[in-house]
């Protein structure tokens, strides 16, 4: 049986169920096939607690030889590598595989992570390009001495392997799952509102939420359901009421269980990112057998196929998006077929099995 220490910045709670809710689906899927595995999360003060039979520590770098010696796991798998994880990559003798989901590689202020607008914003972005930069060098230095890497799009390893300036030779692209048996269809498409909209966004600038607020202005055709929070909420709102838009705002934390009821509520999933490495919600809701119209930006192109499964629209560009919605919910056959293979495309790309048999072939290989 293999043992596996997860290292990750962040990990859920029961106080907060949604910091870093990805690397917990995964942790999930290796219990549920048998692995061991304990969580080790880098923080100032020392706190052990259970999640959802997760073991978690969070605790000074100076507990991590205790905490291995106690584990003692065969791999260690880091997410969302950060410059003072050096201290674990040196500190330990085992494999070492490291997750690259996004924003821990980017340059942000490069991918629409801060509004253009505001003198605060405008420094908050010079000040990341060249934080970025310089975190890109120590990160250079990390990576050659881990055994592989992971992205969750070819989008993500391109850019990776673009500003880090080094390609590891042992990469792999893997998305990061989705519990297809949790998000499933469980009403009949014509059961569904086909014109009822959904997306599942943190109100941040690179998720575009203010061009789906435009696109819906005035529009009496559909409306959209927008569940987040975030910095944006106050101008979203004043956006969305200025302009008449056909939009409501779920601001209150909605538990990761209840989003499959949600989906099946909706006709369809509005992903108008800025940036996007691959959009885990965008895929649970096609699990769910919802079409998706998103803007054709990072790594939502190799999970959405244009007129296969959802429709593309260019960034930027309310009155296509607004376009694509009309033709959709106006075509009840295409609405049908986008909606079916929506849910065939998760199964057969992202589900638990699919997922975890890959993994599990990599960790073998370094293993042995």
């Amino acid at each position: 049986m293999i043992r596996i220490l997860i290292v990750s910045p962040k990990y859920p709670s029961y106080e907060n169920k949604h910091a870093f809710g990805f690397v917990h689906a995964r942790v999930k899927v290796y219990l549920s096939k048998g692995l061991q595995v304990k969580v080790y999360v880098p923080s100032n003060k020392f706190y052990r607690y259970t999640y959802e039979s997760v073991e978690v520590y969070k605790a000074p770098y100076k507990y991590l030889k205790e905490i291995l010696s106690d584990f003692d796991p065969d791999i260690i798998c880091i997410h969302s590598l950060i410059p003072t994880m050096l201290k674990i990559i040196n500190a330990v003798s085992k494999p070492i595989v490291v997750w690259i989901h996004g924003a821990e590689v980017l340059i942000r202020s490069l991918h629409h992570y801060y509004p253009p607008f505001g003198f605060k914003n405008t420094t908050i972005r010079v000040l990341s390009f060249l934080y970025d930069i310089f975190r890109n060098t120590l990160l250079r230095i990390l990576l050659q001495k881990v055994n592989a890497i992971i992205y969750v799009s070819h989008w993500m390893q391109n850019m990776a392997e673009k500003y880090l300036l080094y390609r590891h030779p042992n990469s792999h692209v893997i998305p990061n799952p989705v519990d297809t048996n949790l998000f499933k269809p469980f009403t009949t498409n014509k059961q569904r509102i086909p014109s009822s909209g959904v997306t599942v966004r943190a109100l941040e600038w690179k998720y575009g939420i203010d061009i789906a607020t435009k696109a819906f202005s005035n529009f009496r055709k559909s409306s959209l359901t927008i569940i987040g929070q975030g910095s944006l909420e106050p101008y979203l709102r004043k956006l969305a009421k200025k302009l008449n838009s056909s939009v409501k705002f779920v601001t209150k934390g909605v538990d990761h269980e209840k989003l499959p009821r949600i989906y099946n509520a909706h006709g369809f999933f509005v992903a108008p990112s800025r940036t996007e490495a691959q959009g885990v919600a965008m895929c649970e809701a096609m699990a769910s057998g919802l079409p998706v119209i998103a803007t054709n930006v990072g790594g939502i192109p190799e999970f959405v196929i244009d007129g296969h499964n959802g429709l593309l629209v260019p960034p930027e560009d309310p009155l296509s998006l607004r376009r694509a919605i009309t033709r959709m919910i106006s075509d009840e056959e295409l609405y049908y077929e986008l909606a079916k293979n929506a849910r065939n495309f998760a199964v057969k790309n992202f589900s638990h099995e699919v997922i975890f048999n890959r993994e599990l072939k990599i960790f073998k290989e370094i293993i042995s």
